[in-house]
């Protein structure tokens, strides 16, 4: 069933879609009256219907049923991690939106790249992931943080180093996987971390590029803590 993005809340009813996801399900989708549909607020909650009309700068749909929908364990993660450049920024967020994380943080080092100052656009990345993946909620994106802020997240600090020992994700609980720049972070960096009592955990004997690594470490925790729950 495809899916339209709404501001919260959902309810049974008539609603109106308009703005972009309007001009989305007219143009792209082509829905027409009778279709199936769903609504989604991005805060946890859903409904489902069918649509109503379709004018030119709105859609009506008629929602029949409407449910909170559960957030995976991987929402209990936050990915602090140095941004790749251009596109794969993109790609690395709307990976990780898939995967479940509840939060990805920018991370300011000394061997990053430029900060993404306009988030708009990964804002919408995200959105599009979440219709894709039936996620209930978008997770938070940015504002950034430099190393000793690490410390203010709270939660399992978890640092991808390629010194470090296999991965041991433990019970599900608050956690912030740490990716580092291209060029790795700095040694300073990684003593400062260590006084945070991070933990360093080594994915695989190759390098990997940012988003690998992200998308990669995602993964191990959000299959590990599905399993645990399952």
């Amino acid at each position: 069933m495809r899916t339209l993005l709404v501001a919260p809340p959902v309810t049974v009813g008539l609603m109106k879609v308009d703005g972009d996801e309007a001009h989305h399900g007219r143009s792209v989708l082509r829905l027409k009256p009778g279709d199936d549909l769903r609504l989604a607020d991005a805060a946890g909650v859903a409904g489902v219907g069918t649509v109503h009309a379709v004018e030119r700068h709105v859609i009506l749909v008629q929602i029949t049923s409407v449910e909170a929908v559960p957030e995976p364990a991987a929402a209990l993660l936050t990915v602090a991690v140095a941004p790749p450049k251009g596109d794969r920024l993109g790609d690395l967020v709307r990976g990780l939106t898939e995967l479940g994380v509840g939060c990805i943080r920018f991370l300011q080092c000394e061997r990053g790249e430029r900060l993404p100052g306009n988030l708009d656009r990964l804002q919408r990345i995200a959105g599009e992931a979440l219709k894709q993946s039936r996620r209930g909620r978008l997770p938070q994106i940015g504002p950034q943080v430099d190393i000793p802020g690490l410390a203010g997240l709270g939660g399992r600090l978890i640092v991808l180093d390629r010194s470090g020992a296999a991965p041991d994700t433990g019970l599900p609980l608050p956690t912030t996987l740490v990716i580092g720049p291209e060029g790795g972070l700095t040694n300073d960096e990684l003593a400062t971390m260590n006084g945070m009592g991070a933990v360093s955990v080594r994915l695989a004997g190759p390098i990997l590029r940012i988003e690998t690594a992200a998308l990669a470490a995602t993964a191990v925790w959000a299959s590990a803590w599905e399993h645990h729950h399952s």
